[in-house]
């Protein structure tokens, strides 16, 4: 509506209509076909399928030319354009990848597969060097493995003789033009890159706390914070209701770290939401990528979010089910 009355008529209605297309698709896709154990499989499947085809489309252009696909100082960005969004995209799906190596109990070649496409992510993130994508990384096993240290330790293992491994091969002398000191220095630099931006957000709220800034060209623009750009922009009239969508995710995981205790069958499946809606929020406060329109985090936010609505309803189903049980076989002790 502010685009629309001080920017671009057209932009505005471009945008309002791909947002409404995308909800409506989760609408009346996921949120109906979301049924049971099996359904569950494959929405998990098909998050995880997107960092495997962006990984395989990454190496195809390597093997013609690997600076397409990074910046002049090499940090990796991918087909995303920029090695934040790589990042994001990246930690998103692995939830899903730590629930397929976990859902297979035995040792076959689809675990084999979804074990280096985990290995192939994590290598990705690191040469992305997003200190937001560490932190979403570290959320996400904390809150996956919360109760599991040793699987903690273990996936850490993995982690660690992966980058031992494969690092080396990647170095400058390799000819690829990849360094991993380009990586490791940025992600241990002190320096703040957000501040200058989150500061400018934060004044821009004060001084018009109710409606947010003024449109500044013909369309509306976010900084590196989803929660203070919506500040900025939108003021109060815009971060309230993003609040509301916020307490309504914890709510959420809330719910589902119960369900996974007097549920220990959908344990698994809880943590995977659990983990994916906890790495998004996390990841929100470094990045405005709540506010967009058309993009991978938001979609896979709303997937995540049906997956739990899922999960929530086939808990309340059970419970219904053991307490008409247990009604019933109260009334057959006071029959006659």
């Amino acid at each position: 509506m502010k685009t629309i009355a001080y920017g671009s008529i057209s932009f505005a209605l471009l945008a309002a209509l791909s947002f409404a297309a995308v909800v409506l698709m989760v609408r009346l896709g996921p949120s109906r076909w979301l049924q049971d154990e099996q359904n569950f499989y494959w929405a998990t499947w098909s998050i995880a399928v997107v960092g495997i085809i962006f990984i395989l489309a990454n190496v195809y252009q390597a093997i013609f030319d690997v600076h397409a696909i990074t910046f002049v100082n090499g940090w990796f960005s991918g087909t995303t354009g920029n090695p934040q969004h790589a990042a994001v995209l990246v930690v998103t799906t692995l939830p899903c990848f730590i629930f397929l190596i976990e859902s297979c109990k035995q040792w076959n070649w689809k675990k084999n597969l979804w074990i280096i496409g985990f290995i192939s992510i994590t290598i990705a993130l690191f040469f992305t060097a997003s200190r937001t994508g560490v932190l979403m990384f570290s959320v996400l096993f904390l809150f996956f493995y919360r109760h599991k240290i040793g699987g903690l330790l273990k996936l850490g293992l993995i982690c660690g003789i992966a980058l031992v491994v494969f690092l080396p091969l990647l170095n400058q002398d390799a000819g690829l033009g990849i360094s991993y000191t380009t990586a490791i220095n940025k992600l241990l630099s002190g320096d703040n890159t957000r501040a200058g931006v989150w500061s400018a957000l934060w004044r821009a709220f004060i001084n018009n706390p109710f409606f947010g800034a003024p449109l500044k060209g013909d369309r509306l623009g976010y900084g590196e914070s989803s929660w203070l750009a919506a500040a900025a922009t939108l003021g109060l009239v815009g971060l309230f209701p993003l609040m509301l969508f916020g307490l309504d995710c914890f709510r959420m995981i809330n719910k589902l770290i119960q369900t996974a205790k007097k549920q220990p069958r959908y344990a698994l499946h809880c943590n995977t939401v659990i983990a994916g809606l906890a790495t998004l929020l996390a990841g929100s406060f470094s990045e405005a990528f709540l506010l967009g329109n058309l993009t991978f985090p938001l979609i896979a936010l709303l997937m995540y979010l049906s997956m739990g609505s899922c999960l929530l309803e086939a808990n309340a189903r059970v419970q219904r089910q053991l307490y008409e049980s247990q009604y019933s076989d109260d009334l057959s002790i006071v029959k006659p």
